[in-house]
């Protein structure tokens, strides 16, 4: 219920905005401090993905969790996606996973991340964005992820940002939950709409034809819903990730979008989708 999750989501914020007491003196932590983040990779064929139509046919999935410290200093590396001035995110360990060869270790290089903040007004998702470097190949049945940079995309949020756009999204949620009501009302075999028990075949046709127009109602609801999601963030936060990330003391929710393999071809590189991808604080 919007309950709960408003419960679970004060609770959370309020995890973060304790302050920390060290020797009996009292501290806040610092804008800019070390987070640390486990990334967990699920690699397998998408749907409008360019990888050969042999890559991942069978629907095998490569599941590789990776766990890194996000820092506040800048990153020696360069990258013409991510940009300028990237800040740097370092992978704490060697990656592992289990394929039919028993367990496999990926090397994970340094790689570096930024935000993109939105042109337009409060509330409107920010977009985050970096990249890690495969040193190792690694392959389970058909899926096989090469050496190479990964570029990882997400949607996110600061928690006042989240805030206000729960507020814009507020009456879309209702609009498209009594949209569904209506539906279902009316198709409901105890109070429904008694035309379309057939006995009249005009008036059924005519029954159909009204569900028909709710039905075109609710998913036109529901778009408009979908699509403010995107911008605002989803009716239900608890679905979002949502920890500690250097530039603010607020917690950033995180909306993953996107895993991007930059494939090398004969002449530069091409950018292909390769599977999705989730994120989790660690200790927050």
């Amino acid at each position: 219920s919007e309950a709960v999750s408003s419960l679970s989501m004060f609770r959370r914020v309020l995890s973060f905005a304790i302050l920390a007491t060290v020797t009996g003196l009292t501290t806040t932590i610092s804008p800019w401090s070390p987070s640390s983040w486990k990334l967990s990779l699920d690699i397998g064929r998408e749907p409008g993905t360019e990888m050969p139509k042999a890559w991942g046919e069978s629907g095998a999935r490569l599941v590789l969790p990776i766990e890194v410290t996000v820092s506040s200093d800048e990153s020696n590396l360069r990258d013409n996606l991510v940009g300028s001035g990237s800040l740097s995110i370092r992978p704490e360990k060697d990656a592992r996973f289990i394929n039919s060869s028993g367990e496999q270790r990926v090397s994970v290089k340094e790689g570096g991340w930024s935000f993109e903040y939105p042109k337009g007004g409060k509330g409107h998702a920010a977009k985050l964005q970096f990249w890690l470097d495969l040193d190792s190949q690694s392959s389970r049945n058909d899926v096989t992820l090469p050496v190479g940079r990964l570029y990882f995309v997400a949607s996110c949020w600061r928690q006042d940002e989240l805030e206000i756009g729960s507020k814009v999204i507020a009456p879309l949620v209702y609009d498209a939950r009594e949209a569904q009501k209506l539906v279902e009302d009316r198709v409901s075999h105890e109070g429904g709409d008694r035309r379309l028990d057939g006995t009249d075949p005009i008036e059924t046709m005519l029954g159909y034809k009204d569900i028909a127009a709710l039905i075109l109602d609710r998913d036109n609801k529901i778009r408009k819903l979908r699509e403010a999601e995107k911008i605002f963030g989803p009716s239900n936060t608890d679905s979002l990730a949502m920890g500690a990330w250097p530039g603010s003391i607020e917690p950033l929710a995180i909306a993953p979008t996107q895993l991007i393999l930059a494939k090398k071809k004969l002449f530069g590189t091409e950018l292909v989708t390769i599977g999705r991808w989730k994120a989790k604080p660690i200790n927050c």
